[in-house]
């Protein structure tokens, strides 16, 4: 992946690839499905609490990721339950706005071209991705939201080096270290 650049009129731009695409792409539509569980039980609320963003429910998330994207507030279990039934509507809304402004401008790009034959994508080339400055911190809270999820998924993340080999320990550790920079 090329490095992002600052072009002189304050748009963003990166040389992405056919295939970096098509990650970001699936990781985007999963972020997107994941967040959109549990979209039946806000709509289906009382209607006063719906128009204003609250939840009847308070327990936190099931899923791992959605933990890590929606974690407790306070160390208090009564106090992060209440904090997150007044917010964790408008936070998924948001993190959904954000992951859709990723999908849209990639699947803008048109299809690209992909070589049959073979279970494998072939890089068929690249495009010139441009973020306007408006969409900048929505794409840079899309790209954190999916460097969370795809760290839970892996399961990276603190205290989960005991018990590995050396060399799954070096990968782990470069991988880490991808993530959190």
């Amino acid at each position: 992946m090329a490095p992002f650049k600052r072009e002189e009129n304050g748009e963003i731009s990166i040389e992405i690839s056919t295939q970096e695409s098509h990650v970001l792409i699936s990781l985007t539509e999963q972020l997107l499905e994941l967040l959109s569980q549990g979209d039946s039980h806000f709509e289906a609320q009382d209607p006063l609490l719906h128009l204003v963003g609250i939840s009847d429910s308070d327990a936190l998330p099931d899923d791992p990721v959605l933990r890590r994207l929606f974690p407790d507030a306070y160390e208090d279990l009564a106090s992060s339950s209440e904090f997150r039934r007044y917010t964790e509507y408008g936070l998924r809304e948001k993190k959904k706005a954000h992951a859709r402004i990723i999908y849209e401008a990639l699947t803008s790009q048109g299809e690209p071209e992909e070589i049959t034959g073979g279970n494998t994508p072939i890089d068929k080339g690249s495009f010139k991705l441009i973020i306007n400055s408006a969409e900048l911190l929505d794409w840079l809270s899309g790209l954190n939201d999916l460097r969370l999820a795809l760290a839970v998924r892996l399961g990276i993340g603190e205290g989960r080096k005991e018990g590995m080999n050396i060399d799954t320990k070096a990968i782990h550790d470069k991988y880490e270290l991808m993530l959190e920079s």
